[in-house]
């Protein structure tokens, strides 16, 4: 089915993928700025799905109830333009799991175009909830951009805090306590095939 759904994704325009899209938000306000991109939020969770597909209507956006990392295979290497994970799980961006990271962000790497652009948000926060001190902070963010660079991607930007267009439910919620939930903002570029 997923596979039927791939192959319709049309490849004369930009694409643009969320990763664990939630609620859609970001989906729904990104493929109305950007009426000539197209858009495909992925969502393993069936309730966040249903919201998100009662509210996206657009003509440039697909919705994909499954789960991620059987559906990055699909895509062709070098198709896609720009990929969004907001708050991932932390099997995805804890550095215990190093051999499951490398092995699917080099694989994201393959699917994302030359020039293409892989934003990543992200908490950080303290194992007790205490607040984040700015030592851990900053040694998180020289893992996470080492780690990704190890990859071949390149640093664009990196910053604490997240740009107000790429805002979604949950941001909004781990963004009230700011001590202790530390919110980072990566941007990364593909520069080579």
């Amino acid at each position: 089915m997923s596979e039927d759904l791939i192959s319709k994704i049309p490849t004369s325009r930009r694409l643009v993928l969320d990763l664990g899209m939630g609620d859609g938000q970001l989906v729904a306000n990104l493929s109305n700025k950007e009426k000539d991109s197209f858009h495909i939020g992925i969502e393993i969770n069936p309730d966040r799905f249903i919201q998100a597909s009662s509210s996206i209507k657009n003509q440039n956006v697909h919705l994909i109830n499954d789960n991620f990392e059987k559906i990055l295979p699909l895509f062709k290497d070098n198709s896609i333009s720009q990929v969004f994970y907001i708050l991932p799980d932390p099997k995805y961006i804890d550095k215990n799991h190093k051999p499951d990271l490398e092995r699917f962000y080099k694989l994201l790497y393959n699917k994302i175009k030359k020039h293409g652009t892989f934003i990543l948000i992200t908490e950080i926060t303290n194992e007790l909830f205490q607040p984040v001190e700015n030592k851990v902070l900053n040694d998180e963010i020289s893992w996470i951009t080492n780690f990704f660079e190890s990859l071949g991607y390149v640093t664009l930007e990196c910053h604490e805090g997240y740009p107000e267009e790429y805002t979604t439910s949950f941001l909004r919620t781990f963004s009230g306590d700011l001590e202790r939930i530390r919110i980072l903002y990566f941007e990364f570029i593909k520069t080579n095939k």
